[in-house]
C-alpha cells in the first residue's frame, strides 16, 4: 500500500510540477520544429552522442539515419533540449561509453528514459555519462544493467531525477559524493543490490524531496542523524532493510517531511516523542519492525497524520485516550502488536478514521457504543482479542462500515436486528465467538452484504429464508452451531450463494429429518374474547417438549416447499414459560381474530401479537407484520432510528457529541 501511495504522490507531485511550467517560465514552452532550433555546434555534438546511442542499440541506429535527429523515432525535441524516451521492447542493446572530441557543454539531451526497453537493455552504469552536463532526467526499469553506482554522476549538477528501479544486477554502495548534486530533487534506487549504510554525506542534498529505496534488503548501519538538515525532504522510503538502532530524535528538525517508513527494518526503541513537533507529518510505516515502549500521549499533536502503521511492532501499553486530537487520522494499524487495555470511547471524535485494526492484540472490555459515531469507519479489524460483551445496537448508525472483524472473542448475546442499518456492510466476521440466538430475517435489508461468517458460535433456530433476499450475498457460513431445520429453497436457488452448514441441514429428506422443535406457549389455560362471539376456552395435551429457560425461537417448518417465510424470532414469550406439568397448552386464534395487520396466526392468547404472517409480510421483534419492500425485508427503522437516538445520547452524556 505504501507503494501504491508514494507512487500516487510522486506522480501527482510531477503533474503539478508540469502543469506550472507554462506559468513559471519567462517565454511560452513552444515545440520546437526541428534542429534549426539549434545553434551548428549544438546540432553537431548533440547528433554525435545519439549516434553512439544508435551503434550500442544496433536496430536503433538503423533507423536514426541522417543529421535530422528531433524527426527520429522516440526523439522529442524543445527550446530547451532533447528527450529520448519509450524506446520499446523488440530493441535490445548495450549502454554506450560517451565519445570523445565532443564538446558537452553543448549536448542538448536533457532527459534519457529506458524503462520501456526491459531486460532488453545491459550493459554497466557508465561513469562517463557525467559529461551530459545538461541532463535533467534519467531512468532505469527492469533492465539488465549492471555494475555500481558512478560516483562520478556527482558531476550532473542539472540532474533533478534519477530513477533505478528493479535493475537486479545493479550493486555497491550509495556513493557519499553524491552528496554534492545539489539539484537532485526525486532520487530512487529501489529493488537493486545495494550494500553499505546511509552515508551521512547525503544531508547536504539540500534539494532532496524523494529517497526510495524499497525492498533495500542489504543496507545496514542506523539512522543519520545529521539528516536532520535535510529541509527539502517531503518522502523517506527506505523498507525491507537491515538498518538497526532508533528512529532519531533529532529528525523532529525536519521541516517538510510527509511521510516515512521502514517497514521490515531491524529499528528498536520507542517512538520518539520529539517527532510529535513535525506538523507536516502525513504518514508513518514502521511495519513489522521491533520499534518497542508504548504509544506516546504527545503524538497527539500531529494532528495532519492521514496512516500510521505500526502493525507487527513490539509497541505495548494502552490506546491513548489523548489521541483524539489527531484529527485527519484515517488508517490506524496495530494488527499483532502487545498493545492493551480498553477501547477508549474517547476515540468517537476521530471522525475521519476509516481503518482500525487491533487484531491480535491484547486490547479487552467491550465494544464502546460512543464508537458509533465514527461516521467514516469502513473497516475494523478486532479479530483475536479478548474483547467481551455484546454487540451494541447503537452501531446501527455506523452505516459506511464495509469490513467489520470479530471473529475469535468473547464477544457474546445476540445479533441485533437493527444492524438491517449498515447499508454498506460487505462482510461480518464473527466466528469462534460467544454470539447466540436466531439469524435476524431483518438483516435481509442488507444490500451489499457479501460474506457473513457465523461459524463456531452458539447460534440456534432455523435459517429464514428472508436472507436469499440480500442482492450480493455470495457465501454464508454457519457450521459449528445449534441450527434446527432445512436450508431454506430461497436460499438453495441463488446460484451465486455458497452455505458451509452440516450436511444435515441439506439434502432431499432434510425437511422430515430436521423439523424444528415448536416452542411450548405460556403453560396456562387461556380464555380468547372477541367481540363477535362469546369467549371460548380452549385446551390441549401438555406439549411434547419444553424448556427449562424461556425459549428464543419459535419455529414453522412443512414438509413441503414453505409457502410463507419461515419466521424466527428474538423475543421470549411475555409470559415464563415453566416445566410443570401444564393443565392445558393455548391454541392460536384464527386469522379472523387477529388484531395484527397482515397476520395468518396469533401468537398464543394474544390477539395484538402475531406468531407467524402471510405470505408478503415479515415478523418484527415486536411480533408485528411488515410489508416486504423489493423482494427483501424492510430494514427494521424503527429500531435503527432508536439506536441513532441513543448513539446521540451517549454522546451528550460524555461531552462528544459535535
Amino acid at each position: 500500500m505504501a507503494l501504491c501511495v508514494r507512487r500516487l504522490v510522486l506522480a501527482a507531485t510531477l503533474a503539478a510540477v508540469v502543469a506550472l511550467l507554462p506559468c513559471t517560465s519567462s517565454a511560452p514552452l513552444v515545440r520546437a520544429a526541428g534542429v534549426g532550433d539549434f545553434t551548428a555546434a549544438q546540432r553537431t555534438n548533440t547528433l554525435a552522442v545519439l549516434q553512439a546511442f544508435g551503434r550500442a542499440i544496433p536496430d536503433l541506429g538503423r533507423k536514426w539515419m541522417g543529421a535530422d535527429f528531433c524527426s527520429w523515432e522516440f526523439i522529442e525535441c524543445d527550446r530547451t533540449g532533447v528527450f529520448v524516451s519509450v524506446i520499446g521492447a523488440p530493441y535490445a542493446g548495450t549502454l554506450p561509453e560517451m565519445p570523445v572530441d565532443v564538446d558537452y557543454t553543448t549536448v542538448m539531451i536533457k532527459h534519457l528514459d529506458f524503462s520501456e526497453m526491459g531486460l532488453g537493455l545491459s550493459g554497466t552504469l557508465p561513469a562517463s555519462w557525467s559529461n551530459l552536463q545538461l541532463l535533467s532526467s534519467v531512468t532505469f526499469s527492469g533492465n539488465n544493467v549492471s555494475g555500481t553506482l558512478p560516483a562520478s554522476w556527482r558531476l550532473l549538477t542539472r540532474l533533478t531525477e534519477l530513477n533505478v528501479r528493479d535493475c537486479v544486477n545493479v550493486s555497491g554502495s550509495l556513493p557519499p559524493e553524491w552528496g554534492s548534486m545539489g539539484s537532485v530533487q526525486w532520487l530512487t534506487v529501489s529493488g537493486v543490490q545495494l550494500t553499505g549504510s546511509l552515508p551521512p554525506e547525503w544531508s547536504e542534498m539540500a534539494s532532496l524531496k524523494m529517497l526510495d529505496m524499497g525492498a533495500a534488503r542489504n543496507i545496514s548501519g542506523t539512522l543519520p542523524a545529521d539528516w536532520k538538515s535535510m529541509k527539502s525532504l517531503l518522502y523517506l522510503y527506505v523498507d525491507e532493510s537491515l538498518i538497526s538502532g532508533t528512529l532519531p530524535a533529532e529528525w523532529s528538525s525536519m521541516a517538510a517531511v510527509k511521510d516515512i517508513s521502514f517497514k521490515g527494518a531491524a529499528l528498536t526503541g520507542p517512538l520518539p516523542i520529539q517527532w510529535s513537533s513535525i506538523k507536516t507529518l502525513r504518514r508513518v510505516y514502521l511495519t513489522n519492525t521491533r520499534i518497542t515502549g508504548t504509544l506516546p500521549s504527545s503524538w497527539k499533536d500531529l494532528t495532519g497524520v492521514e496512516h500510521l502503521y505500526l502493525q507487527g511492532t513490539k509497541l505495548s501499553g494502552t490506546l491513548p485516550p489523548e489521541w483524539i486530537s489527531m484529527s485527519s487520522l484515517a488508517h490506524l494499524l496495530l494488527t499483532n502488536s502487545l498493545v492493551s487495555g480498553t477501547l477508549p470511547p474517547q476515540w468517537s471524535a476521530m471522525r475521519k478514521l476509516r481503518f482500525l485494526s487491533l487484531q491480535g492484540t491484547r486490547v479487552s472490555g467491550s465494544l464502546p457504543p460512543e464508537w458509533c459515531s465514527m461516521v467514516l469507519l469502513e473497516n475494523l479489524q478486532l479479530s483475536s482479542t479478548e474483547l467481551s460483551g455484546t454487540l451494541p445496537t447503537e452501531w446501527s448508525t455506523m452505516s459506511p462500515v464495509k469490513v467489520m472483524a470479530l471473529s475469535r472473542t468473547k464477544i457474546s448475546g445476540a445479533l441485533p436486528a437493527e444492524w438491517s442499518a449498515l447499508r454498506s456492510l460487505e462482510q461480518l466476521q464473527l466466528s469462534g465467538t460467544q454470539i447466540s440466538g436466531s439469524l435476524p430475517p431483518e438483516w435481509s435489508g442488507m444490500p451489499n452484504a457479501e460474506i457473513l461468517e457465523l461459524q463456531n458460535c452458539d447460534l440456534s433456530g432455523s435459517l429464514p429464508p428472508e436472507w436469499a433476499a440480500m442482492p450480493r450475498l455470495r457465501m454464508v457460513s454457519l457450521r459449528g452451531n445449534h441450527f434446527c431445520g432445512c436450508v431454506p429453497d430461497s436460499w438453495a436457488q441463488k446460484v451465486s450463494l455458497e452455505v458451509n452448514i452440516e450436511d444435515e441441514h441439506k439434502g432431499r429428506d432434510c425437511s422430515t429429518d430436521r423439523v424444528c422443535p415448536t416452542t411450548a406457549a405460556p403453560q396456562t389455560t387461556t380464555t380468547t374474547t372477541t367481540t363477535t362471539k362469546p369467549p371460548t376456552t380452549t385446551s390441549t395435551k401438555p406439549p411434547t417438549t419444553t424448556t427449562a429457560e424461556p425459549p428464543t425461537t419459535t419455529t414453522t417448518t412443512t414438509t413441503e416447499p414453505p409457502t410463507a417465510p419461515t419466521t424466527t424470532t428474538t423475543e421470549a414469550p411475555s409470559e415464563p414459560t415453566t416445566t410443570a406439568s401444564p393443565t392445558a397448552t393455548p391454541t392460536p386464534a384464527p386469522e379472523t381474530e387477529c388484531e395484527v395487520d397482515g397476520c395468518e396466526v396469533c401468537e398464543g392468547d394474544s390477539a395484538a401479537r402475531c406468531a407467524r404472517c402471510r405470505e408478503g409480510y415479515f415478523l418484527t421483534s415486536e411480533k408485528m407484520c411488515r410489508v416486504n419492500r423489493d423482494g427483501g425485508v424492510v430494514a427494521v427503522s424503527i429500531g435503527a432510528a432508536a439506536a441513532a437516538v441513543v448513539c446521540m445520547a451517549v454522546l451528550l452524556s460524555v461531552g462528544l457529541a459535535a
